[in-house]
């Protein structure tokens, strides 16, 4: 059975040309003028993403050599940006008592890769918490660590295929700065884990989308190269498109999320901003609504009152824990902070408690079964996420799972 995921996108090749995004698996060989994108081993398979004018015979030649297309990838749409001066003031800091936690246990020798729209790592805030791969020496056009990326001092562009993660968007440095901001003076904003260190891994490019294989290939990247938590806030719905692509585009990302696992790295997801209950809806979503995957770890968005926001999604079968995701103050590009609301918010803070919690020595499971049985359970949360509660950093790190 086939399941359907992504509107298929179209970029211009060629002056007036269409290109289409494909996926060739373990192919013999790949098709002369298929312009390859990505070439990566997943769960046994090796995937290689080419792009081939539509409807031409390169892509019937593709799809011969058992290509399928990539599905497109998106950001939520429904998250709010507030301005600078719109309630400047990083309330989630106080409400989950980051003046209390371990100055030790503050994610130092963690790193947490931002799978997003790429990092401002100029940031005043972020520029000295940036993973630094000391194998690259930059900007000379060579691999020197031999990882199969040149120049990837940061991290990688995987939306644009180079080595520079830069972000012209903003959410993805609102993210980071979530997990490992230093303190804003002003507003007391910061980072959850101010002692985490953020690779970048941009995924999502122009018009908050990316495709799929970026998010993989971003996957793989950010396991090979040490990164211990992943943050993601994008999704993919099996109705945004009138294709019906095989299974094997969600066989791919899932075989990912386990690769990173079998690393040790705890993946993060956003349960999304629909108000649906994704244990139910007929539209299912991915990598949300994923089962089976150990590491995998879905956030909702509570509000400042603790209720779920207006916004989120929830599923107590899918859906582990919530945690503050309405008026998050935080870094965005330019030296600025600003607010923004969605389960996009609330998963890197979590994504920062659980870098503290390795940090602090737990393990991958325990680090995952702690947060999920320290959660404050509320009958308000008890049939919305499988902890009945929003994450309680301080229990957490106390607790010694």
């Amino acid at each position: 059975m086939k399941i359907l995921l992504s509107v298929l996108a179209l970029v211009m090749v060629a002056g007036t040309a269409q290109a289409e995004r494909m996926v060739m698996k373990n192919p013999e060989r790949v098709p002369a003028g298929a312009k390859v994108i990505h070439d990566f081993t997943i769960g046994g398979n090796r995937y290689v993403a080419v792009d081939v004018p539509s409807f031409s015979a390169l892509a019937m030649d593709v799809t011969t050599e058992g290509g399928f297309q990539d599905v497109q990838i998106e950001l939520p749409v429904t998250e709010e940006v507030g301005s600078d001066s719109d309630s400047a003031t990083a309330w989630h800091v106080e409400a989950m008592k980051y003046s209390e936690l371990s100055s030790q246990a503050d994610g130092r020798g963690i790193t947490v890769a931002i799978l997003d729209t790429g990092v401002d790592y100029t940031h005043s805030a972020l520029k000295n918490r940036m993973w630094v791969n000391n194998g690259e020496i930059p900007n000379n056009g060579i691999d020197d660590d031999g990882n199969g990326f040149i120049d990837d001092v940061n991290g990688f562009d995987f939306e644009s295929d180079d080595s520079d993660p830069m972000d012209n968007q903003a959410h993805g440095t609102h993210c980071a700065g979530t997990v490992a901001a230093e303190v804003d003076a002003a507003s007391l904003g910061q980072g959850s884990a101010p002692g985490a260190k953020i690779m970048a891994v941009r995924i999502i490019g122009n018009e908050r989308k990316g495709f799929l294989t970026d998010a993989v290939a971003g996957i793989k990247y950010a396991a090979d190269n040490g990164a211990k938590i992943m943050s993601n806030s994008w999704r993919v719905y099996k109705s945004w498109t009138p294709f019906d692509p095989s299974e094997e585009n969600v066989k791919m990302l899932k075989d990912a999320i386990a690769y990173a696992g079998e690393k040790g790295a705890i993946f993060l997801a956003a349960a999304g901003n629909e108000t649906r209950n994704i244990d139910t809806h007929s539209d299912l979503m991915y990598p949300g609504g994923f089962e089976g995957l150990s590491n995998l770890v879905v956030v909702a968005a509570s509000d400042k009152s603790g209720a779920p926001a207006s916004f989120t999604n929830y599923g107590k079968q899918h859906v582990m824990i919530a945690a503050p995701g309405v008026n998050i103050y935080s870094t965005v590009p330019g030296n600025r902070w600003s607010n923004m609301s969605g389960t996009s918010m609330a998963t890197p803070l979590a994504a920062g408690i659980m870098a503290r919690a390795l940090s602090a020595g737990m393990s991958m499971d325990q680090a995952i079964a702690g947060i999920r049985d320290t959660s404050t359970r509320t009958d308000i949360w008890a049939e919305k996420v499988s902890s009945q509660g929003i994450i309680q950093p301080w229990e957490y790190l106390s607790s010694g799972h």
